[in-house]
């Protein structure tokens, strides 16, 4: 089943268990098109998970004003109608910042966010460069920054350690043991194309959608230096983890 308008897409497979997992698609690599859904085969697991798919033309990272309530209308709609247990978030770039932003809106019991923006704001990431084209284009500024997370959901979030990656992830801080935030040594934000390039994509996020957070350590520590957010010397954390954001704002 899929719903489209002229912004986005939002598109539905049953499953045969009690999982729902929703992937938000990221930036793509052609501007002028819808991007394409991302993670469908890994997050069906063969057709076991129910799976939520979204992809958005206009890559607001979650500033749409329309966007939201289709996800939220569609994720609440299945929990009710198939006895769902547990739902997934999943999202690579801009699609990480709006896995993490989700469990805000409607319940979300964990989060898979590879390489997520903190932010897109240009007063709480000022050094940030990239994507301006789309970020110009924000309809309204409901969303300016990754919200602490909620209480009991779990997290896996992965960066690179490059300079630019480190605009974003030295703004998250270890806020509690559910979530588990790992720097990889010498990646950049092409983080997932060299999981993918490693053929460990797929068995990465089984683990992580089951909460395996040991052995999602362990499959990544046999390819990559791998930090916790709080490893790195300090003198690498310049940027403040989790600012207050002004007037009620997400």
């Amino acid at each position: 089943m899929r719903i489209a308008t002229e912004d986005h897409e939002v598109a539905y497979m049953r499953g045969t268990g009690n999982r729902l997992v929703v992937t938000l698609g990221g930036v793509g690599t052609k501007p002028n098109e819808m991007p394409p859904f991302e993670f469908v085969g890994t997050a069906s697991q063969g057709g076991e998970n129910h799976v939520i798919l979204v992809t958005e033309r206009a890559r607001t990272w979650m500033n749409s004003p329309d966007l939201p309530v289709a996800i939220v209308k569609e994720i609440e709609t299945v929990v009710a109608r198939e006895a769902i247990d547990e739902v997934v978030a999943i999202g690579n770039s801009m699609g990480g910042f709006m896995a993490l932003v989700l469990p805000t809106l409607t319940r979300v019991d964990t989060v898979v966010a590879p390489s997520p923006q903190f932010s897109m704001h240009p007063n709480v990431v000022p050094e940030e460069t990239r994507w301006q084209k789309w970020r110009r284009r924000f309809p309204t500024d409901l969303v300016r920054q990754v919200p602490a997370p909620q209480d009991g959901m779990r997290s896996l979030v992965l960066h690179g350690d490059s300079p630019k990656e480190r605009i974003h992830w030295a703004r998250f801080s270890p806020a509690s043991k559910t979530f588990n935030h790992f720097i990889l040594r010498g990646e950049s934000h092409d983080l997932v194309k060299a999981l993918k390039k490693l053929d460990i994509m797929r068995p990465l996020l089984e683990r992580a959608m089951d909460v395996k957070t040991r052995k999602v350590r362990k499959l990544l520590e046999g390819h990559f230096t791998v930090l916790r957010r709080e490893d790195p010397p300090q003198a690498e954390q310049t940027a403040p983890a989790w600012p207050v954001s002004e007037g009620g704002e997400r």
